[in-house]
């Protein structure tokens, strides 16, 4: 087992980083049965003038249910203001969760996601996503570990696989706040792999936690560290489980 983190540890380390949209995370495998979590997410970034990625505002709202100790269902509905445009209503998904380890069992929790992304109207193409996610502790802190994978279907589709890597350490600043380190490493497609810097690479501070009955937050800022990456990622999120 010890292996095995350490591996997959170093792989996130050591590879690139890329362009992910700004209400992304850095997930976990958990899931709770009973548990339904409603969550809204907002993101907006920097980057040069003449990017799709300067003064762009991303929403999602999502809501979560766990309908077994291993199995949960997520619908998201996504929106998009691109700079110059209106703000407009840009696809759902569907996402399938399974948690396949616990970590009081296997010293890690690991699990998997199947998702399907229906995009509106002229936004095309949909896409079908496979995620991997795994979470464990060392010492005080936590450490969060996701590799990606996308391929678009239907009209305008791309032939071959879209893959990212997501990384997240963090530690208690006291019993209901987490502070860390994220980074985000998006590859694009694996068929035209770009060199480092065209691909666009993201790292920054993470401030997570809980207030309230069953309310929590998260909230960061991720700076880009290559030229293909927006200069400057913010988001919010609020969530509510119940």
């Amino acid at each position: 087992m010890r292996i095995l983190l350490s591996t997959l540890t170093i792989i996130c380390l050591t590879t690139a980083v890329a362009s992910a949209s700004t209400t992304g995370s850095v997930g976990s495998a958990a899931v709770n049965k009973g548990e339904t979590k409603a969550e809204a997410r907002f993101g907006f970034s920097e980057a040069d003038e003449n990017s799709s990625q300067d003064e762009r505002f991303r929403s999602r709202f999502q809501i979560d249910h766990g309908f077994t100790d291993w199995y949960a269902a997520r619908i998201v509905v996504q929106q998009d203001d691109r700079k110059g445009d209106s703000y407009e209503h840009d696809g759902f998904t569907f996402t399938n969760r399974f948690q396949l380890l616990q970590e009081d069992a296997h010293g890690l929790d690991f699990g998997t996601r199947l998702s399907y992304t229906l995009k509106d109207g002229d936004k095309k193409p949909d896409s079908i996503d496979v995620g991997f996610y795994e979470k464990f502790t060392v010492n005080q802190y936590e450490v969060r570990l996701n590799q990606l994978f996308a391929h678009d279907v239907g009209e305008d589709a791309s032939d071959g696989v879209e893959a990212e890597l997501r990384f997240q350490t963090t530690r208690k600043i006291n019993d209901k706040h987490r502070l860390g380190l994220e980074s985000y490493h998006d590859f694009g497609n694996l068929t035209e792999l770009a060199g480092y810097s065209a691909q666009s690479h993201q790292i920054g501070p993470v401030l997570k936690g809980k207030f309230g009955e069953g309310f929590g937050y998260e909230t960061g800022y991720r700076a880009g560290i290559s030229e293909g990456a927006p200069d400057h990622n913010f988001k919010l999120f609020l969530s509510h489980s119940f």
